[in-house]
């Protein structure tokens, strides 16, 4: 291999296997095919075919006519060349631009449903995930379109299944065991909805792989019989994705599970309101254009070939390495982050079997072993690294996006301009409206997001400080923002700063940095032509009154309690 062959091979074959024969340039019958990472040429003595993108529009017609060559040895290089296309190494950029023909955007929450479903092909690797967000956001969107890249006969999908029904359906009668036998292994499973409670509490131990063969004992209601226990016994361990619009959700589910929300960026809708055009305007042609895609033949028949593979297991090579970089950072482990370590093991497995066919490998008969690479942890890790926030709160992501985009703000906003340190829920829904540009249920709001923020310690509820009737929200990430800040102090102060007193003795009197000040204008002009007031000392600081007879009277000691300061002559309101 010359110099520029070798470049060439090093640019596009990072594998170290010595055993690997991918390579971009490989001659047969004398034609020389040659791959850039884009594009194919062929070239046979000084004729030269292409550059080729799709080569499966590609026919051995043209090859035979532009290099003047016999149909058979055409052929064959149209086929060595699918052969190079389809073998070569996929990176997380080829995944997201595959995917991405129906699936705008979302790269993190495409990226990570794929690799899920692929990871059914494991022996113990498998991963679960739960969409949850509003309702229109594309929870199910998703899941579908990357389930069409798998074969059929590996997805299933489940619109609703009561907690009985779902063992009965899946199952077939074992005579010699007197059991209902479940075969779960390699199969996807795909909740279009969120299933009954029951059934969730029922499949934990599925999700958590507790064991390969689970026995769970059911009751079957026959007219004359009465109740009768049956026996099910499932075997082995699904990839399971759950679309629901529940954001709260049980803390044994969140652990079991990778938290995913849609993307609802601008951007995004605007791609996907145009696709959705596009697809309704013609469909068969939009499905056509679709299918035809060569990205997405190469990535099916990639599955193709994963699904049928024999892998008795899949080695991370220097698991220490792994370890530091995975508590970097985190100053407190939590339980739940064994489990987290679990699914970011089982991220790097899966990209090693992905890229298989560039990874060191031992055969035992049919079976494989496959060693993940430095590069499979580095990319399972970057991948973590995008959704890992929302996990560590178990918390929808678009919980926590409401958490940071809305209320963290608003918050951080009043505790330097406001009395109250938190917002209201009427000022959160219009901030609300302003960033998402649709309105916020109050349903959701207090029965979904509020327990969920308070669940994972982000949020606190007061009483209103000047207003028992209402209640305001305080992120404790501002309480920790307050106390590393002090605000500045100002000479102006906003409408919304003013509270006025009781028996019209006070005027307006802002309430700022422990100091009330008499903003009054009467009381301004009143000041330049006498002497500076007496200080009347108080709890929390200093009160300048805003009346001359206050002050020849304010020698007395003045208690304030319950927000009401009280003397001997007179009394100022809350």
């Amino acid at each position: 291999m010359n110099n520029e062959g070798a470049a060439l091979y090093k640019d596009f074959h990072a594998c170290d296997n010595p055993e690997c024969s991918w390579s971009p340039r490989k001659n047969v019958r004398g034609v020389e095919v040659e791959f850039d990472g884009e594009s194919f040429t062929f070239k046979y003595n000084d004729r030269i075919a292409g550059p080729y993108h799709d080569l499966y529009q590609l026919t051995p017609e043209e090859i035979a006519e532009r290099l003047g060559i016999d149909l058979e040895s055409a052929l064959a290089a149209r086929l060595t060349a699918l052969q190079i296309y389809e073998d070569r190494e996929l990176e997380i950029g080829d995944l997201i631009e595959a995917l991405g023909v129906t699936v705008k955007r979302d790269d993190a929450n495409k990226i990570v449903t794929f690799l899920a479903m692929l990871s059914a092909f494991t022996e113990n690797d498998q991963i679960n995930v739960s969409f949850r967000a509003e309702s229109s956001t594309g929870k199910s969107y998703i899941p579908l379109e990357v389930a069409a890249l798998f074969p059929p006969d590996r997805v299933v999908k489940i619109a609703y299944s009561s907690p009985t029904s779902f063992f009965h359906d899946r199952g077939t009668w074992d005579d010699e065991s007197e059991m209902i036998v479940i075969n779960l292994e390699k199969k996807i499973l795909i909740f279009l909805d969120q299933p009954h409670n029951q059934l969730l509490e029922r499949l934990r131990p599925l999700l958590s792989h507790d064991q390969k063969e689970l026995i769970y004992k059911i009751t079957d209601k026959r007219e004359k019989l009465g109740l009768r226990t049956k026996n099910v016994k499932i075997i082995g361990y699904p990839a399971v994705i759950f679309c629901t619009g529940r954001l709260a959700l049980d803390e044994q589910e969140a652990t079991r599970m990778i938290l995913l929300s849609p993307e609802v960026s601008q951007e995004k809708l605007r791609e996907a309101v145009y696709l959705k055009i596009l697809k309704e305007s013609d469909e068969r042609a939009f499905r056509e254009y679709v299918e035809s895609d060569p990205r997405r033949k190469a990535l099916r028949e990639r599955i193709r070939r994963i699904a049928e593979l024999k892998v008795a297991e899949i080695i991370v090579p220097e698991p220490e390495k792994v370890f530091k970089r995975f508590i970097e950072g985190r100053r407190i482990l939590k339980p739940r982050h064994s489990r987290d370590a679990g699914r970011l093991m089982a991220l790097i497995k899966v990209l090693a079997l992905l890229n298989y066919n560039h990874r060191r490998v031992e055969k035992n008969g049919d079976w494989l072993t496959i060693y993940a690479s430095e590069k499979d942890i580095d990319n399972a890790f970057k991948i973590w690294d995008q959704v890992s926030e929302p996990q560590e709160y178990n918390l929808s992501p678009f919980v926590l996006e409401v958490f940071r985009q809305v209320i963290e703000p608003l918050a951080k906003e009043k505790s330097v301009t406001d009395v109250a340190q938190g917002p209201t829920s009427v000022e959160i829904m219009k901030r609300f409206l302003e960033v998402f540009g649709r309105p916020l249920s109050r349903t959701i709001w207090e029965k979904e997001i509020v327990p969920s923020l308070e669940a994972a310690g982000l949020l606190e509820r007061e009483t209103h400080p000047q207003d028992r009737r209402k209640v305001i929200y305080i992120p404790t990430t501002v309480r920790k923002f307050e106390d590393e800040y002090t605000p500045p102090s100002r000479d102006t102060y906003l409408p919304h700063d003013i509270s006025v007193s009781g028996d019209g003795l006070g005027k307006y009197v802002s309430q700022q940095g422990g100091v009330d000040r008499a903003e009054h204008q009467d009381l301004r002009s009143f000041e330049e032509g006498h002497e500076p007031q007496e200080n009347v000392p108080r709890e929390g600081g200093v009160y300048y009154s805003d009346e001359l007879s206050q002050v020849r009277d304010s020698g007395r000691n003045v208690s304030r309690q319950g927000g009401v300061c009280q003397s001997d002559t007179w009394r100022c309101g809350p």
